[in-house]
């Protein structure tokens, strides 16, 4: 029987799981949704609501009452030392308009510095977007303050937070009546001591730079460690692209990463095609690389679209750089439409299901029809792509019973990359919708959460899939006739009910450090972004900022997708390299005795514990486990009925599964 998860309501339960009957949908596919030109002024202040109780205490790094991190691509705003220490940043706000800023927290190769419970931010002024690179034992966050410049603040002793602030305007433009110097939405990269740096001109109509609006410029600076400061060169426009060539940039629609001598931006928008600028001298020159040509070159809002809702990037990607100065990317597939034109906006349709994965390796996809991006397209024509995981085994990862909706993020259901290289071995993190039953059934939408994959050989292959925000307090059930039993009360059904929860934004350190990957993500127990669903930039409920720090190796094996709904992954220890397997209960609810069997690598000594659901134990005995096949014989008729958790512990690993006792 398929596993079900208690959901966040006695009376879901009652309506939904008695019922048996439910009805899953994928229509999410083909159903559109606005996307609004985002501008760099967000004018409402969010709402001041109490703090929700939060679930990852250990790892907490900070909170936000403005939970919109990026309208597309995440900067780096998290970078690993070679030190074992860490810098991370994220945009943060309290209660007021004013106090969004760059939230900042260090760990010092023991703990985080800040407890994380302060919205206070690194700047003295509103900004928005900070991200971090270091140069050296200095750190560098750049942030827009939505109005005439970036805001640059250096640290000349990382963890010490002894900011200088200055700031960098750009290129003045103008509308015909006034004239614009800002530059919003920036992203850093470093290497040696040159500081990379990309943002986007005045994003308000008709704000033009070499006749392109809302115009990506690259910014190459030099950092001087006795004076703290940056000298940078003039802008160039990314691509050195034309105004007949692209009308317009996206927002967060681009990415930059820099290794070495070699420097990569990668720009992926859902209205222009999609391409590397490439430098090998350190940002001194440029070669442009085609990725994907566009339907529509020189797309605009006036454009009629002929083809129906073709397949495009959803303006969410990804770069990173191997030893060998190859070129990695990643960015989401949707589908555009343009059903209204000159209303100041466009649909996407968050449904579609697909990340693709891209090297220099691979041809550029060229003359594109209306399904040349369709991801079975891609993967009939050997392009790699990523979908979805089957959480609960059902034979397909699924959506959603009807009346159910996506949440509003601006891009597909798997998307958010963030790409890794160490070595030869290549790390993916990225976003998906959640499979039923971890939704928002308070609000009747959609979860999202944070994945992680692996490959060994530089891309050519990949293992499995780790579900890392995954909330080990969710619990399966599968078996749900002992609901027949009158003795049960709503009460007990309490007792067991917990909600996954929200997890969007994945930030993950470009450096392995001790055989450790550090990373962080945005945490809710609401589901969506409420800055984004309003439109006005109100956040209904504070959000947190989760960090991991997670060994390398256990990318694709902790916490993986094919085991999670077996309850191996409850216990919160983990199992790295878990010596049982395939361990089953019969019968299961059981009455007078379980019989318990199991696999095993090895021989060695175990301890079988039976707990209660608040983590009691309520009966214990040596296991002697022998290498292959295990019975184990469990009395359980001095038990009270209820839902029990029986593990097998051994020195390599713990295996869990759910015991319904009658």
């Amino acid at each position: 029987m398929k596993k079900i998860l208690l959901a966040v309501c006695a009376l879901f339960i009652c309506s939904t799981v008695f019922a048996q009957s439910t009805v899953i949908t994928n229509n999410f596919k083909n159903v559109a949704v606005k996307k609004t030109t985002v501008t760099g002024r967000e004018e409402a202040a969010p709402l001041n609501v109490n703090p929700i109780t939060r679930a990852h205490n250990n790892n907490f790094l900070g909170t936000t009452f403005y939970d919109l991190q990026t309208n597309g691509t995440q900067a780096q705003k998290i970078v690993a030392h070679s030190d074992g220490t860490v810098s991370a940043v994220w945009t943060t706000a309290g209660g007021t308009l004013q106090s969004r800023g760059t939230g900042y927290n260090y760990y010092n190769g023991s703990n985080w510095i800040n407890d994380g419970s302060s919205t206070s931010r690194i700047e003295n002024t509103r900004t928005g977007w900070g991200t971090i690179t270091c140069v050296g034992d200095a750190e560098i966050v750049a942030a827009h303050n939505g109005s005439n410049a970036l805001v640059i603040n250096i640290c000349p002793q990382k963890g010490t937070e002894q900011w200088i602030s200055s700031t960098l305007q750009g290129p003045a433009v103008s509308n015909g009546t006034s004239t614009s110097t800002c530059l919003l939405w920036p992203m850093l990269a470093s290497s040696g001591n040159t500081v990379h740096l990309i943002a986007c001109t005045e994003s308000d109509a008709g704000y033009l730079y070499q006749g392109i609006q809302t115009c990506l410029l690259y910014y190459r600076g030099t950092f001087d460690a006795s004076s703290n400061t940056i000298n940078w060169e003039n802008p160039r426009i990314v691509g050195n692209v034309t105004a007949s060539e692209v009308s317009s940039f996206s927002g967060d629609a681009y990415a930059i990463t820099a290794k070495d001598n070699t420097v990569a931006i990668l720009v992926a928008s859902t209205f222009s095609e999609v391409f590397i600028w490439k430098s090998t001298d350190n940002g001194v020159n440029f070669n442009k690389i085609t990725v994907a040509e566009h339907p529509y070159p020189g797309f605009d809002e006036t454009t009629t679209l002929v083809l129906d809702t073709p397949y495009v990037a959803d303006g969410s990607c990804a770069v990173a750089i191997d030893a060998a100065g190859k070129v990695h990317t990643a960015f989401g597939l949707t589908r555009m439409l343009n059903d209204v034109v000159n209303d100041g906006s466009t649909s996407y349709f968050p449904g579609v299901e697909g990340l693709l994965y891209w090297t220099e390796d691979d041809q550029p996809i060229l003359n594109p029809t209306r399904n040349t991006m369709d991801p079975d397209t891609l993967v009939a024509a050997g392009y790699k792509v990523f979908f979805r995981s089957d959480l609960n085994n059902d034979g397909g990862a699924y959506y959603a019973p009807s009346g159910y909706s996506t949440t509003s993020y601006g891009v597909s259901s798997i998307s958010m990359p963030q790409i890794l290289i160490n070595g030869s071995n290549v790390y993916m993190f990225y976003s998906a919708y959640l499979d039923w039953p971890f939704q928002d059934h308070a609000n009747s939408r959609m979860f999202r959460g944070v994945f992680g994959t692996k490959s060994s050989d530089n891309g050519a292959n990949w293992g499995g899939v780790s579900w890392l925000s995954y909330n080990k307090d969710c619990y399966y059930v599968e078996d749900w006739t002992w609901l027949d039993d009158t003795t049960f009360t709503i009460n007990d059904l309490l007792t067991v009910i917990s909600s996954e929860g929200e997890s969007v934004f994945p930030a993950v350190a470009q450096k392995v450090v001790n055989g450790k990957i550090n990373m962080w993500w945005q945490q809710d127990y609401t589901s969506g972004c409420e800055v984004k669903e309003d439109n006005v930039g109100i956040c209904q409920s504070e959000s947190n900022i989760y960090g991991l720090s997670i060994d390398a190796n256990d990318i694709g094996v902790y916490n993986n997708t094919d085991e999670v709904w077996q309850g191996l992954w409850i216990d919160s220890t983990g199992i790295s390299n878990h010596n049982i397997s395939g361990m089953k209960m019969y019968p299961n609810p059981a009455t007078e005795t379980v019989n318990i069997t199991f696999a095993a690598e090895n021989a060695e000594n175990g301890v079988l514990s039976v707990l209660n659901l608040m983590g009691q134990t309520v009966y214990t005995m040596r296991v002697d486990v022998n290498e292959g096949y295990n019975f184990v014989t469990v009395p359980v008729n001095q038990l009270p009925a209820g839902i029990y958790m029986v593990n097998i512990r051994t020195n390599k690993g713990i295996s869990t599964q759910k015991l319904i006792v009658r």
